[in-house]
């Protein structure tokens, strides 16, 4: 009986190891990374949404075309920054513009509860000492879209990277962000 009681206790104890080993190698590594969309899974990407009540009101204010776009860079600093010689940001603006109003169903402005939607294209430092591997420098940069409400309150934020060496995806990326956003579930 002893000794059938010792098998029972060692194949519970190898399965719960067993378990959480599988279940460790099957984790995220990086909690966060999204890959909700068909697009998201072409690159890293991440993302965050704050609060479900702010998210769908934001989103309605978008089908709405309550909202306001602006956009900024953030170039290299310790390497000399060549990504923006490539990129036309007025261009990058309309067509994000362009992507947004698609959204837009029902046009109601209503100027006193618009959202801000921001986007900025930063390009990769790869000389930066902060990187500490090499996986860092694998990518040209990346793209972040947050989304404010009227208070000025952050409710959604996502991120993702940017491959092409003269940044030829960003127009995609941004417009995979959007998208990104106008589809979170907050159910």
């Amino acid at each position: 009986m002893k000794k059938l009681l010792s098998i029972a206790a060692f194949l519970f104890l190898a399965f719960i190891i067993i378990n959480g080993i599988v279940t460790e190698i099957n984790k995220e590594k990086v909690p966060g990374k999204a890959k909700r969309i068909p697009c998201m899974s072409k690159t890293t990407s991440f993302e965050r949404g704050y609060g479900d009540k702010d998210i769908a009101n934001a989103q309605e204010q978008l089908r709405n075309g309550n909202f306001t776009l602006s956009s900024d860079i953030d170039k290299a600093a310790f390497m000399d920054s060549t990504l923006f010689e490539y990129i036309d940001m007025k261009e990058l603006d309309r067509l994000t513009n362009e992507t947004l109003n698609s959204y837009v169903k029902n046009k109601r402005i209503d100027n006193t509860n618009q959202i801000q939607i921001k986007y900025i294209v930063y390009e990769n430092d790869k000389e930066d000492p902060k990187k500490k591997s090499d996986s860092c420098k694998l990518f040209r940069g990346y793209v972040v879209l947050k989304v404010k409400n009227i208070n000025n309150k952050i409710v959604y934020q996502s991120q993702i990277d940017i491959s092409d060496p003269k940044g030829k995806d960003i127009a995609q990326t941004v417009n995979c962000a959007v998208k990104a956003f106008i589809t979170y579930n907050t159910k």
